[in-house]
């Protein structure tokens, strides 16, 4: 998402931030987890903070939520690997997942974000 200069807004660099959590949340829905489902759902709401102790957080769970994905991994390819089902294809796209998670950490080190949370 870029503004009229050409330059990526604010909204647009946390947006991979956002969807992060939400997929984690929306993989919670699906096991019936309500309490973490919930609590993905808003915890978003922390980038509201602008203040350097923020940006670590979020990115601290984003690293947290990419190990969490990694776990979930490692049991559906064990379950799909038991029962003989096709596993390769799980692997390429939770790796993609997981990426995702990991680079969206990274969206934190652009130049606009650092200047609206303070970090330096």
């Amino acid at each position: 998402m870029k503004n009229k200069t050409g330059s990526f807004s604010v909204v647009g660099l946390l947006l991979p931030v956002v969807l992060s959590f939400w997929l984690l949340a929306a993989h919670f829905l699906r096991v019936g987890d309500m309490a973490w489902f919930f609590g993905l759902v808003i915890f978003p709401l922390l980038l509201l903070v602008k203040h350097p102790i923020t940006v670590r957080v979020i990115q601290f769970c984003l690293v947290a939520v990419a190990g969490t994905w990694g776990l979930v991994t490692y049991q559906m390819l064990m379950e799909r690997m038991i029962m003989g089902a096709d596993w390769q294809r799980l692997t390429i796209i939770m790796g993609g997942v997981i990426c995702f998670t990991l680079l969206s950490a990274c969206s934190f080190l652009h130049s606009r974000l650092e200047k609206h949370y303070g970090v330096k």
